[in-house]
């Protein structure tokens, strides 16, 4: 049986295309009158300059929502790019054996059984992007819509979200999904990035997470919508220590699990509170 591209497209709303890498990573391209921003890069597999001049022929925009192998790894085919300062060492430069590493897991989880792909197809690029720096509230016009930056950080310290005005929908990268990753912040810091999402919650019905259509799952649909309740009550418990702490894996490494409705959370049990 033939096997899929590394990469494949889905318009999620009128103008908006979610790319999903691989089953590694999605991309989101988001269309305006006169611009267009690229959310996430993916682990660059693919040519994304080429697939993008196939979806619009306008100037965009790049922005990375936060720093992990699997959302910069396709950063160096671009001139530009955004990043919140916390997470800019991920582009000094990209660390493509990371990247590699990455990549072996997800096809030891089964990503070639769906695409044809392997590490040979990681563009190793040594010209690094001009980084520009992400703020909080800080807003992409692409005429005829706007594009608002949240910062959301737990999953890293400088995790972003945007709120897409137009569509209402929240491009949380992965500071809010059904399986999240604290493992470098701590608890505390994790529930303030979901309280300031919270803050927003009138202003999005649907949220696209970075990983649709996850290891070659055929779905690319946005996150349940308890999730961020969920995952808010999650970090509430812990903190007050009434949750049910199990033990679990997080790619890999050991981590202290608590699950509650949609949500799993996978935390460091020594990095609770800020210091």
């Amino acid at each position: 049986m033939a096997k899929l591209k590394t990469f494949q497209v889905c318009e999620i709303a009128k103008d908006t295309y979610a790319i999903n890498e691989a089953g590694m990573a999605a991309m989101f391209l988001v269309v305006g009158e006169k611009r267009a921003l690229l959310i996430d890069t993916g682990v660059g597999l693919t040519d994304l300059k080429s697939l993008i001049a196939q979806l619009t022929d306008l100037p965009y925009d790049v922005v990375l929502t936060h720093g992990h192998m699997d959302h910069v790894g396709g950063a160096a085919q671009f001139d530009q790019v955004y990043i919140h300062p916390a997470d800019g060492a991920a582009l000094s430069p990209i660390d493509y054996d990371a990247v590699a590493d990455y990549v072996e897991k997800m096809i030891r989880f089964g990503a070639t059984d769906v695409y044809d792909c392997s590490t040979q197809d990681i563009k190793r690029l040594t010209k690094m992007p001009e980084v520009k720096y992400l703020r909080d509230g800080m807003i992409f016009n692409l005429g005829g819509r706007i594009l608002k930056v949240i910062e959301t950080p737990g999953h890293t310290a400088g995790s972003c979200s945007l709120i897409d005005v137009r569509e209402r929908i929240l491009f949380s990268g992965d500071a809010c999904n059904v399986n999240l990753l604290c493992m470098w912040e701590s608890i505390e810091t994790l529930l303030s990035g979901l309280r300031a999402i919270k803050a927003h919650e009138h202003e999005f019905d649907r949220n696209f997470n970075g990983h649709i259509g996850y290891a070659g799952m055929p779905m690319m649909i946005s996150m349940p919508d308890s999730v961020l309740s969920d995952a808010i009550h999650i970090c509430e418990s812990i903190l007050e220590g009434s949750a049910y702490i199990e033990r679990g894996d997080a790619m890999g490494r050991p981590a202290s699990v608590v699950t509650y409705g949609n949500v799993r959370i996978c935390f460091d049990k020594d990095r609770l509170r800020n210091s």
